[in-house]
């Protein structure tokens, strides 16, 4: 049975935009086998809480905050938010749910990542799940970004060869394809054409890929 231990970082400064989306990291353990044996780190999950409500009761920019984090989370305030004003879901995402979306925040989920020996045992969508349940009652939506954590930096100069040799690009393929089965199935849909997608945890049937919507289990 796997359990989290998250830890956030804040300053306290309210100068500090980066405030307005705390970084949260969770370290992933498995118990021991034997009665008194120490827990076992298998992997790790990180995500931003996006506070929009805050933003708005105090007069700050949370584009301006999430801007600068880094790139992804400058676009996944865009796919999610419409534009500067910060006062409305994006199209894409109104129209995914139709309007029906409550809750000001969004909660985006960098990353998660298990050691090997312990994927494709369900220990993944478990973490997922319990995480968003703990920490999205603020949230409209949960946000992902589909992406297999070895192709990090797949483009750069020194990683020419490795793209270049016979399979790479129908592997690269499957890989990426394997990781967004991973979150459709976890009841995530893709925003319009953009790499994000969202779910929405307080609805109960959710927009389903290829149209219509269905029961998450």
């Amino acid at each position: 049975m796997p359990f989290i231990e998250f830890t956030v970082r804040l300053i306290c400064e309210n100068s500090e935009p980066d405030n307005l989306v705390p970084l949260f990291h969770g370290t992933i353990f498995e118990f021991g086998e034997e009665v008194g044996d120490e827990p076992v780190k298998i992997g790790e999950i990180e995500f931003h809480l996006l506070q929009r409500g805050r933003a708005l009761n105090e007069g700050l920019s949370l584009f301006e905050a999430a801007d600068c984090v880094d790139d992804d989370l400058g676009e996944c305030y865009k796919a999610v938010f419409d534009g500067k004003g910060e006062t409305d879901w994006s199209k894409e995402v109104r129209d995914l749910y139709k309007g029906q979306i409550v809750g000001l925040d969004a909660l985006f989920i960098r990353r998660i990542e298990l050691e090997p020996n312990w994927r494709g045992k369900g220990v993944g969508a478990q973490v997922v799940r319990e995480t968003i349940s703990a920490f999205s009652s603020s949230c409209g939506v949960v946000v992902c970004k589909p992406f297999p954590i070895q192709y990090v930096g797949w483009m750069d100069e020194e990683r020419k060869g490795s793209r270049e040799k016979p399979g790479f690009e129908t592997q690269r393929l499957a890989d990426f394809a394997k990781v967004r089965r991973f979150w459709t199935r976890l009841g995530f849909a893709r925003l319009g054409d953009s790499d994000f997608y969202a779910h929405a945890p307080e609805l109960v049937n959710q927009p389903i890929p290829g149209g219509g919507t269905g029961r998450i289990q």
